[in-house]
């Protein structure tokens, strides 16, 4: 596999590409020359090792290659920064527009396995004490932009839904993760799912409709 991406993304797209079997000398490359992106395929690393996934996460964007079995514990990878979720069984072609996207944009990327259990969770949780805390401390505008957020958008297509400009969805993200104690755009939108927090802003937000 990582053969197979190396020779796409060189030979065809002219990206320069290092290939690390060993983690230590992945993330000290990773922290002394700043990458684009990062690319961690499972068994490498899996779901289960986060604290070198977030680290990973702090240095750079991360696009991690999971085992099929465990693309439904996507969410666990974005709440430590990973910016998309693939299966290890993705075309490198697929891996290619994942990767493009997640450089020139800033998005989170999951597998459609996952979804299912974004919404279990937020069924669960409910309306709980500490969502409903939380709701309390957004505006009416940070809680759109949370809902479009947890719903895939980008900056520019949020600025495009709302009516306003990309700088001001850029300050009402920096004002959400703030209040919401997330390092990230995927942490935020993990605490917005564990905490019952979504679930919380849909039904108000139908209320002022």
């Amino acid at each position: 596999m990582s053969m197979g991406v190396q020779a796409l993304l060189e030979r065809q797209e002219g990206i320069r590409v290092r290939v690390e079997s060993s983690t230590a000398q992945a993330l000290s490359l990773a922290r002394r020359e700043p990458q684009a992106a990062v690319i961690v395929i499972s068994p490498t690393l899996t779901v289960d090792n986060k604290e070198e996934l977030a680290q990973f996460a702090a240095v750079s964007k991360v696009v991690f290659l999971a085992k099929g079995e465990n693309t439904h514990r996507s969410l666990e990878a974005l709440a430590l920064g990973v910016r998309a979720v693939l299966s290890v069984e993705s075309s490198a072609e697929h891996l290619l527009q994942v990767l493009q996207t997640v450089i020139a944009m800033d998005a989170i990327i999951m597998p459609f396995a996952a979804r299912d259990g974004l919404d279990q969770i937020a069924a669960a949780r409910g309306s709980s004490a500490l969502a409903v805390r939380t709701s309390e401390t957004l505006t009416l505008r940070e809680k759109e932009v949370t809902l479009l957020l947890t719903q895939g958008y980008t900056n520019t297509e949020i600025a495009r839904k709302l009516s306003i400009t990309p700088t001001t969805v850029r300050s009402h993200v920096h004002h959400l993760l703030k209040k919401l104690g997330a390092a990230s755009r995927a942490q935020a939108i993990a605490l917005a799912y564990e905490t019952g927090l979504i679930g919380t802003i849909e039904r108000q937000l139908v209320r002022t409709q």
